[in-house]
């Protein structure tokens, strides 16, 4: 089963920002997004998760998104955004329960409970959301996109969840808490594709990566195949040398010079 986006153009007013983008992600797999400021990136998430206008075809487990019904799409894959700002004082507690109840996760009533402790927040569940860090409210909000969709897979179908820098506010040992629920999720048969700022993060955790430049796809594949130097320094316009990890021989990017 996929998720998958098929020649999405996204433009804003006469400025075209994504200009015929196909991306292809597999459950079972974790598929990054990486790029430059600008690429593109957060607007081709939008486009996947119908938060934004586009042309083109996007499909969930073979189904066009725009023939579900919201709720039907909800139960199927769970979106965290890149910044969530709540006008009410919920509770963190509540915040995750209304993930639980949009996604058809099941009668469990533990689910919210399970998904905090799942992000190490369960000691702050009655705190105020307005009360939390930065860093703080981006694990709740995680927490609740694992309420929404806790099984991975549901009636044999796949569910997804689509990230949009989900590590951005987290000091690195939260980052590597995140992107190991992540690498699980994908593990237990679920899918996930996450827009990333950090190369080497995106080495260790994804299985593919698709490289984003001024609006266009300019590579797609397996992590040690997309992210090499000629690449990488295309993309990004500086010198980036990519070496491997000893232990893991996964890919390690470091940065050289500030043009290509």
């Amino acid at each position: 089963m996929t998720f998958q986006a098929e020649n999405i153009r996204v433009s804003y007013g006469k400025t075209q920002v994504l200009r015929d983008v196909s991306l292809t992600a597999d459950a079972g797999q974790v598929t990054a997004i990486v790029g430059p400021n600008g690429s593109g990136k957060s607007t081709l998430l939008g486009a996947m998760t119908a938060s934004l206008p586009y042309t083109g075809r996007v499909s969930i487990n073979s189904t066009n998104i725009k023939a579900l019904k919201p709720w039907e799409l909800a139960s199927q894959r769970a979106v965290l955004p890149q910044a969530s700002r709540l006008a009410f004082p919920f509770t963190v507690i509540e915040v995750v329960r209304i993930g639980h109840q949009a996604g058809s996760s099941g009668d469990d009533p533990d689910v919210p409970m399970k998904a905090l402790a799942r992000v190490g927040m369960a000691h702050y569940a009655n705190r105020t959301f307005q009360e939390l860090s930065g860093g703080e409210a981006q694990r709740v909000m995680l927490a609740r996109v694992l309420a929404q969709v806790w099984a991975p897979v549901l009636n044999g179908q796949p569910r997804w969840l689509l990230l949009d820098e989900p590590v951005s506010s987290l000091d690195i040992a939260h980052q590597l808490q995140v992107m190991e629920i992540a690498r699980d999720f994908a593990n237990a048969g679920g899918g996930v594709i996450a827009v990333m700022h950090d190369l080497n993060l995106t080495a260790l955790f994804a299985d593919r990566v698709a490289v984003l430049s001024g609006g266009q796809n300019i590579a797609e594949g397996p992590t040690t195949d997309v992210l090499n130097d000629e690449t990488l320094s295309r993309a990004y316009g500086c010198t980036l040398r990519v070496s491997a990890l000893p232990s893991t021989k996964a890919p390690f990017i470091l940065p050289h010079t500030a043009t290509a």
